[in-house]
């Protein structure tokens, strides 16, 4: 920018620091504030998945009404899915090729019945797969791969329910009713989707699963 420009650059009333501070939100006077340390027991978090919802129901069919995985018994699942945008990221890869990794280990393949996709956020977190040997291994134990794109989670691509009798495990972002096809979607973790993957019911991932 040259001498002259800058000499003829005048910032509006909302760029000043004056106007950004009138324009902010404030505490009504006398407001009481509960601060202090909050102390959460990580031990006593266990892995929980959101029932398929439609939010046009009320409370009892609000996707964010979820449960404990050990409460909701044997789900058979038809398709798990894992990435998209949601979880694509290269840590929730990570988590895809740790429970891969302890299947191919005992001689395990993506469970008969069950369509189990990965989709790559970016070509970035492809790459990185196809660096560290994620993309081979997720595709020598049956793994359906996907380019990063839109897909399931927008009802588009593979990965999609067809009837309504199918039951889906996913780590998308959403299940409201029709949103990713017909059928029942469960809200899960990466870790989960793929554990359900190779069990064919919805289950909690932990390291002796496969022993």
């Amino acid at each position: 920018m040259t001498p002259f420009m800058i000499g003829w650059f005048r910032p509006s009333r909302t760029l000043r620091v004056e106007g950004q501070k009138a324009r902010s939100v404030h505490p009504d006077p006398g407001a009481h504030y509960d601060g202090g340390v909050h102390t959460i027991d990580l031990s006593t978090i266990v892995p929980m998945v959101a029932h398929p919802g439609d939010p046009d129901q009320g409370v009892p069919s609000d996707p964010t009404n979820g449960a404990n995985i050990s409460d909701i018994g044997q789900v058979s699942i038809n398709i798990a899915y894992g990435g998209s945008c949601t979880a694509g990221k290269e840590d929730d890869i990570a988590y895809y090729a740790e429970v891969c990794k302890a299947a191919q280990k005992a001689g395990l393949k993506v469970k008969e019945g069950v369509e189990f996709f990965i989709q790559y956020g970016s070509g970035q977190v492809k790459q990185l797969a196809e660096d560290r040997g994620w993309h081979e291994l997720f595709q020598d134990v049956g793994v359906n791969l996907i380019d990063p794109g839109c897909g399931a989670c927008i009802g588009a691509g593979p990965g999609v329910s067809i009837t309504p009798d199918q039951v889906t495990v996913s780590a998308i972002n959403r299940n409201f009713q029709g949103r990713s096809g017909p059928g029942k979607l469960y809200l899960a973790s990466p870790l989960t989707v793929a554990a359900s993957a190779f069990t064919g019911v919805i289950s909690s991932w932990h390291p002796k699963l496969f022993v």
